[in-house]
């Protein structure tokens, strides 16, 4: 979506400051929210999804000093308004051929169309002043993960997959199993389940910028934390330290000698369902050295932590590709469960 287009969605001048913008965004989400009674169709043109998404362009490009479009004025914000929702119009018959209220955009993004199930894409939605009002779902399918979908909301949606996927087998069945043995499964099928809903080459890419960008591979600097088991105080600034393997999906480390040295832990929780996955896949590797700069914190003897400069290499080969191994894994688990 262009910066033009944004502002037409919006209903707001080329000239407005982003204070206006989000003021703009805010009341028309709260216009088009199910729950607040104020939605009809014959007095806005644009979706929920599309509001959004609009507001998100717009937001990006105010962080970036060159990245505003063209301004354009008008006489005063009436006519601009009208003006603004005729152009839209005008654009959207000629890509779509309908009337906005009668067409379905959908969330615009990639699908893995071999992923099990399909996922909801919920939106929190805000109030005039700020205030969040609830959750509403702008669209429905296997569409990938994309740093513009709230992480926490893609989460919720997998939840929800999990939840309504045992929830089958136990309707099926007319049983429940105990609430420890669902939870149990339910962490386990929503962590495959997320594996089918992020590429991760191309997540990382988006999330962060390469360090070596080569013909067959790209390599990512990844600030990163050491949980320690017991005490720290034998890891010396710039020692190697190398996977042990993963458990529990944690992948943890080990010294030259074999030592066991603690679990990974990231700053960007993001980057947990992207890098482990990865390495749990064989689709990476990895150069890991104890940081030579550390928090106050962890300089002390009895620390349990430390910082770690962890680099990871992933071949351009995997972008856009999805195990098949995590599909069957899918269906075994449930298998376990329906037999329990």
């Amino acid at each position: 979506m262009t910066a033009l287009q944004a502002y037409d969605i919006l209903a707001i001048s080329q000239d407005a400051d982003f204070k206006e913008i989000k003021k703009q965004y805010r009341r028309l989400m709260h216009q088009v929210h199910p729950d607040s009674g104020a939605f009809d169709t014959e007095e806005y043109l644009y979706t929920a999804q599309e509001i959004n998404e609009a507001y998100e362009t717009l937001r990006r490009a105010d962080r970036e000093t060159d990245a505003h479009a063209p301004k354009r004025s008008s006489r005063n914000s009436s006519e601009g308004k009208k003006q603004s929702q005729t152009a839209s119009q005008t654009a959207w018959h000629a890509k779509y051929g309908q009337s906005p209220r009668n067409a379905e955009m959908g969330w615009d993004a990639p699908e893995n169309t071999g992923a099990y199930t399909r996922r909801k894409i919920f939106h929190k939605v805000e109030d005039i002043d700020g205030t969040m009002i609830g959750v509403v779902t702008i669209a429905e399918g296997k569409y990938l993960w994309k740093p513009e979908e709230d992480f926490s909301l893609f989460l919720k949606s997998i939840l929800e997959c999990s939840e309504r996927l045992l929830a089958e087998i136990d309707e099926r069945n007319g049983m429940s199993r105990q609430a420890q043995i669902r939870l149990r499964f339910q962490a386990e099928l929503a962590y495959l389940l997320a594996q089918q809903f992020i590429d991760g080459a191309e997540s990382m890419e988006e999330l962060l910028t390469p360090v070596d960008a080569g013909k067959d591979a790209e390599t990512y600097y990844i600030p990163a934390m050491l949980e320690a088991g017991g005490t720290t105080a034998g890891l010396r600034a710039g020692m190697i330290l190398y996977p042990a393997g993963v458990r529990a999906h944690r992948l943890y480390l080990k010294t030259k000698t074999g030592k066991e040295a603690g679990y990974l832990s990231f700053r960007d929780d993001r980057l947990y369902h992207i890098v482990i996955p990865l390495l749990e896949q064989k689709r990476a590797q990895v150069k890991i050295e104890v940081s030579r700069k550390q928090d106050r914190k962890n300089t002390s003897g009895k620390s349990k932590y430390k910082n770690i400069d962890f680099w990871m290499r992933i071949p351009r080969e995997t972008t856009g590709t999805f195990p098949e191994s995590i599909g069957l894994k899918i269906e075994n688990l449930l298998k376990q469960y329906e037999s329990r």
